[in-house]
C-alpha cells in the first residue's frame, strides 16, 4: 500500500498536471483555438455541410494564419449579422469561377470526382418538399487535399452555369453538398476578412462519443 505521503505527492502531482493542462488549453483558446458545436436549426445550412459534418457535431476551429485553396471554412454569414456560413474555399480574388450540376471549373480547369465513398449514397430529406432524396457521395481534390462532396445521384434538368469573377479581397466558397448548397452561387463571394477560421477537427459527432466512426478525426 501506498504511503500518505506519497498519496499526497501523487494528488500534488496530478493537480500540478491539471493546472498546466488547464492554462496551455486556455491559452490556445484565446490565440488559436475555438470549439463550435454545429447549428441544427437551419434545414438548409444542416444540408449543405453534408457528408463531411453534420448538424450538431462538436469542431475545432483554427484560427492562425490564412485560409488556403481547398480548406473548408467558417465565414461570416452575409445575409444574417451574428450567424455563420460554412464552405470550401475554391476561388481567390480574379479567378474565375463556373459551376455547373456540382461541379466547379476555376480558370478553365474542372475540380472532379476521384472516386466513390464508402457509403456511395446518402438518403436526405428535401427541405422543401419534405420528401426523400437520394445523393452520391465522391471524393474530390483541391489545393492537394481530398474531401467529402455530395451531388445529386438522379437525372435533373441541366441548369443555367453560374458564372463569377471573384473580385479583390473575396473569396468562393462552395458547399461540400453541390446539390443542396448555401454557398457563394447562392449570396456571391464573401469577404475573405470574415473567413480566417478553418473547420479541422471533429471532436464528436451528433450522435455522441458512442460514434466511433466519426469522432476524433481530422477533417479535410
Amino acid at each position: 500500500m501506498m504511503s500518505g505521503a506519497r498519496v499526497r505527492a501523487l494528488l500534488k502531482g496530478l493537480l500540478w498536471v491539471t493546472l498546466v493542462m488547464g492554462a496551455i488549453v486556455g491559452i490556445l483558446r484565446a490565440t488559436c483555438l475555438r470549439f463550435w458545436t454545429i447549428p441544427g436549426d437551419d434545414a438548409l445550412f444542416s444540408l449543405s455541410i453534408m457528408p463531411t459534418l453534420e448538424a450538431g457535431d462538436l469542431v475545432v476551429l483554427w484560427r492562425v494564419g490564412i485560409p488556403s485553396f481547398g480548406e473548408l471554412v467558417r465565414c461570416d454569414d452575409p445575409e444574417v449579422a451574428g450567424q455563420y456560413v460554412v464552405g470550401r474555399l475554391l476561388g481567390e480574388q480574379g479567378d474565375k469561377i463556373v459551376t455547373e450540376l456540382g461541379n466547379v471549373t476555376i480558370n478553365d480547369k474542372l475540380i472532379s470526382s476521384l472516386r466513390g465513398c464508402k457509403p456511395g449514397k446518402l438518403s436526405v430529406i428535401d427541405p422543401t418538399t419534405g420528401e426523400a432524396f437520394e445523393l452520391s457521395c465522391e471524393i474530390e481534390a483541391a489545393g492537394g487535399t481530398e474531401y467529402t462532396r455530395a451531388r445529386a445521384s438522379q437525372p435533373l434538368p441541366k441548369p443555367t452555369p453560374f458564372r463569377v469573377t471573384v473580385p479583390d479581397r473575396q473569396i468562393f466558397i462552395a458547399s461540400d453538398d453541390r446539390h443542396y448548397h448555401d454557398d457563394s452561387r447562392d449570396f456571391g463571394p464573401v469577404p475573405k476578412d470574415g473567413c480566417r477560421e478553418r473547420i479541422v477537427f471533429r471532436l464528436w459527432s451528433a450522435r455522441g462519443w458512442t460514434d466511433d466512426d466519426r469522432r476524433m478525426m481530422f477533417i479535410h
